[in-house]
């Protein structure tokens, strides 16, 4: 390959106009926010091709079937920011706690209660999992 192929390649590549990133998938619905003490979001959750998907700082860091989980990941990042000074607020979608409700019902508790399990239950595996690599366990 000679020289001036690549500095002609890269002329054409310049000429190109720039395509837009299709996504895949439906549009993400956003059903909560995460917002900091000036209303700025910093992260939520959205509903797109049947999953819950936990968004922070732009990026999908977590994805759920279950309502009740999205809104759980939801408490537990304002927790962790409150531990660390950082206040933040969350504001849900009445169709993101209707769901979450009904998820709690069928299995015989209140939102509150079936949300204070699943914070029970991360509790629990984060301290098997420092056990297995002999680190101190998160509480948050």
């Amino acid at each position: 390959m000679s020289r001036n192929s690549k500095v002609k390649r890269d002329a054409r590549k310049k000429k190109e106009p720039s395509r837009p990133i299709r996504r895949l998938g439906a549009a993400m619905q956003p059903h909560a926010q995460l917002l900091d003490d000036q209303d700025a979001s910093v992260g939520g959750v959205g509903w797109r091709d049947g999953e819950w998907l936990l968004v922070l700082g732009a990026q999908v860091v977590a994805r759920s079937e279950s309502a009740a989980m999205a809104l759980a990941m939801l408490k537990h990042v304002v927790a962790v920011q409150a531990g660390a000074g950082h206040e933040l607020r969350l504001e849900a979608s009445p169709a993101l706690l209707n769901n979450a409700s009904r998820e709690a019902a069928a299995l015989g508790h209140t939102l509150d209660e079936y949300l204070a399990a699943l914070e029970q239950e991360r509790r629990e595996r984060a301290l098997e999992a420092s056990a297995v690599t002999g680190t101190a366990p998160s509480t948050h």
